[in-house]
Formats: C-alpha cells, structure tokens, sequence
C-alpha cells in the first residue's frame, strides 16, 4: 500500500502578525519602564526590535530568502522543507509536535543538533483541509513510532 503524500504551501498569518506585536510591544513597554539607565533601556529596545524584524522575516511578512513556504512529507515519513529562496532542505525527522486546534508546532531534527528546525502554523496560514488533514496526521500514535 502506498502511503499518501502530503504537502502544503504555508502563507501568511495574521494572527502571528498579531501575536509578534503585542509581545514585542509588551516588552518594550516594560524594559524601558523597568531599566534605570537610558543606555540599558536603548540596548534593550534595539534587541527587542531586532527579534521583531528577526521573525518577521522568518514568518513571511518581510522579504526574507530564509522563511519557509512549503513543508512536503513523503512515504518514507521525511519532510523536505522549501524556503523563500527557492532552496530545500529535506530528508528531515519530525521529532516531536505540539497540536491545538488554531495552532501546530513541527519540532525537525537532522543529524546534527544545531540545524533543527521548528515551524509555527496557524490556521489562517494555510488551506483549512490541509491544515485538519495534518492535525489527524499528527495526533494519530502511530506517526512517533520507530
């Protein structure tokens, strides 16, 4: 039996947009409330805005060559991941996952520690099927066995 392959194009979030202003925003308001100093609070403020530009590179809302647009399974159960920059990067494990109904996030893993991968979706990201069609994928018991 040949198992069905599944991919979806990952677009962009409204909600994360969201999400990413008012934390960022909260954290700016508190440093510069809670740090004595100008210069602390204009070193916490650049590093708060650079996270800021950082994810919303990465989520698709800045022209970033790095965000990824496109997660594809095969049969084998690896996932090949498609950048905005027309690269790929496949033969990955799904190590782990977090499942709600609004949200998933996808923990991958390559042979080396340091070029795991993790990738936030939510629902208003991508096509509302695809997006129940991966939640059953993922909570189904037999996706995490070996």
């Amino acid at each position: 039996m040949i198992e069905k392959h599944f991919s979806t194009v990952l677009c962009r979030s409204k909600w994360l947009l969201n999400y990413l202003i008012i934390i960022h925003s909260l954290m700016l308001a508190m440093m510069v409330i809670l740090l004595p100093n100008i210069w602390s609070s204009f070193i916490a403020v650049a590093i708060i805005s650079t996270s800021f530009i950082y994810y919303c590179g990465r989520y698709q809302w800045l022209k970033n060559g790095r965000a990824i647009t496109k997660i594809e399974r095969n049969a084998k159960q690896q996932w090949t991941l498609f950048y905005s920059d027309n690269t790929s990067q496949g033969k990955q494990v799904l190590k782990h996952c977090v499942v709600t109904s609004k949200l998933i996030i996808l923990y991958f893993s390559k042979s080396s520690h340091w070029r795991d991968t993790s990738i936030t979706i939510l629902e208003d990201a991508v096509d509302v099927e695809l997006f129940r069609q991966l939640r059953v994928y993922l909570r189904d018991p037999k996706t995490f066995l070996q």
